[in-house]
C-alpha cells in the first residue's frame, strides 16, 4: 500500500450513530463547512426520498465543494463508531472505509459518547476533576453511558467503562455535582437533576454532532495517532432485528 496522504491539514469528520448525521470539513479547530440530515433531506421532493445511506454520500460531496476541499487535500477521515444505531453506524463505517481506501487516507475513530462529553467540557469550560456522565438512548428504558473526568490538560479519562444500564440503576450511580449529558438523558431528566443538583445541557449541545467530532479528533490528528481501518467496528446499541431472531433460533435449538 503507498504511503498515506497525512500531509494536509484539513479534516472530514462524519457522525452517525443517532438519529440525524452529520459531515463536516474542518481545518484544525476551524470548521469550513457543515452539513446534516435532517436538513439535507428537506430539499428533496417526497417522491425523490433520500435514506441515509444515500444522503451521507452526497452530504460529504456538498462539504467538500463548499470548503473547495479536493480528496488529495484531505489529511484524514474521522467518524464515530457509536454506540448508536445499526443504520446509522453502518453506512458511516462503510462510507469511512471506501473512503480511506479511494483516498489512501488514515482514519480516527472516536466514541459517540467521548464526543459528548468532550462537547460539554467546552460548553461549560470544565476543568480538572470535574466529572461527565454521558449517556445515549438504548430504548427499552435502558441506556449507554459512560463516566469520565477532565484531565489538567482538557483531555479526558474513562473513569466508568461503558455499559448497558436501566434509567434507574444509572440514576443510583450518580452523585452531586456530576455532569451529565448525551441524547439518552432527556427522557429521565427530572431524576438526573435532582441526583446531580446540576440541569442538563440544552439538546444541541448533548447531540453527537460532525463538528465535535472533527474537534476531538482534531488532537489525534495533530499527533498522527490514528486507527487500524481495518479493525473498525461499530458499537450498537444491540444486534439488529434479524440478529435478534438467529439468535433467538439458536437458543430455541
Amino acid at each position: 500500500m503507498a504511503k498515506l496522504n497525512t500531509n494536509s491539514g484539513s479534516l472530514l469528520a462524519m457522525a452517525t450513530s443517532e438519529r440525524v448525521s452529520s459531515v463536516c470539513v474542518a481545518s484544525g479547530q476551524d470548521i469550513l463547512a457543515l452539513a446534516d440530515s435532517l436538513q439535507w433531506m428537506k430539499q428533496f421532493p417526497d417522491d425523490q426520498a433520500v435514506g441515509k445511506s444515500t444522503a451521507i454520500v452526497s452530504m460529504m460531496q456538498s462539504v467538500l465543494s463548499e470548503a473547495s476541499i479536493e480528496p488529495a487535500d484531505l489529511g484524514v477521515i474521522a467518524l464515530t463508531n457509536g454506540p448508536g444505531g445499526f443504520t446509522g453506524l453502518r453506512v458511516g463505517v462503510v462510507a469511512a472505509r471506501m473512503l480511506c481506501y479511494a483516498w489512501n487516507l488514515p482514519v480516527i475513530v472516536v466514541n459517540s459518547l467521548e464526543v459528548a462529553a468532550d462537547k460539554l467540557r467546552r460548553q461549560r469550560s470544565l476543568g480538572d476533576g470535574e466529572s461527565i456522565w454521558a449517556v445515549t438512548d438504548a430504548q427499552r428504558r435502558q441506556v449507554f453511558a459512560t463516566k469520565m473526568q477532565v484531565r489538567a490538560d482538557g483531555q479526558l479519562t474513562t473513569v466508568e467503562p461503558q455499559a448497558l444500564f436501566e434509567w434507574q440503576a444509572l440514576v443510583d450511580l450518580l452523585e452531586a455535582g456530576d455532569n451529565v449529558t448525551g441524547a439518552g438523558a432527556f427522557a429521565f431528566e427530572d431524576l438526573i437533576e435532582e441526583k446531580t443538583g446540576l440541569k442538563l445541557p440544552e439538546p444541541s449541545v448533548a447531540v453527537c454532532d460532525a463538528e465535535a467530532v472533527a474537534r476531538l479528533a482534531d488532537h489525534r490528528f495533530a499527533t498522527e495517532d490514528f486507527d487500524d481501518l481495518l479493525t473498525i467496528e461499530p458499537i450498537y446499541f444491540r444486534p439488529s432485528a434479524a440478529e435478534e431472531v438467529r439468535l433467538a433460533k439458536k437458543e430455541v435449538k
